[in-house]
């Protein structure tokens, strides 16, 4: 007679030496799919970094374009600034030159209206004087040829002018 000794098929399922190959595969499968889920978090985060990098040099890349034009800006404002205070000066000069030519205009202006009454009073003179010469040229021919009376009237007719030809200039 021969012993066999007979394992149970609880006693088969036990191992013996250590894990069976089905455990571990089972280990091989969980740590690859943990390593492939580490390897996705980490291409996300590349990815996502590069991208951020990418936005973070796009963006520096403007504030440095904005911060030159804003420059050349400051710049253009320094050199109106600069013109708008010659300009002042030159107004103020100006003004000034403006109230002294104003002051002399209105000089020339009361020297004008002056001379304006002169004339106005040196052509009434004239007139005056002018008849009263022609009332007197009538007179002298009107006693050159003996008639006394016409040379009266003649010189009674300018009177007034020769009076005021008179009074006019002494």
């Amino acid at each position: 007679m021969t012993t066999e000794v007979r394992q149970t098929r609880s006693d088969r399922d036990v191992p013996v030496d250590g894990p069976t190959p089905r455990n571990r595969r089972r280990g091989w499968v969980v740590g690859l799919v943990a390593l492939v889920a580490v390897a996705a978090v980490l291409t996300y985060v590349a990815v996502d970094e590069t991208h951020e990098n990418s936005q973070f040099d796009r963006t520096h890349a403007a504030l440095i374009v904005t911060t030159s034009q804003a420059d050349v800006v400051a710049n253009d404002l320094a050199a109106v600034r600069s013109d708008l205070g010659v300009v002042n000066g030159q107004v103020v000069v100006d003004s000034s030159t403006l109230a002294s030519d104003t002051s002399k205009l209105e000089g020339a202006m009361s020297a004008l209206a002056t001379a304006t009454s002169d004339v106005s009073r040196q052509s009434s003179f004239i007139s005056s004087l002018h008849a009263c010469l022609g009332g007197v040229e009538q007179a002298l021919n009107a006693l050159a040829t003996g008639d006394q009376n016409r040379a009266v009237t003649a010189l009674s007719g300018v009177a007034t002018e020769c009076a005021g030809a008179i009074g006019a200039h002494g």
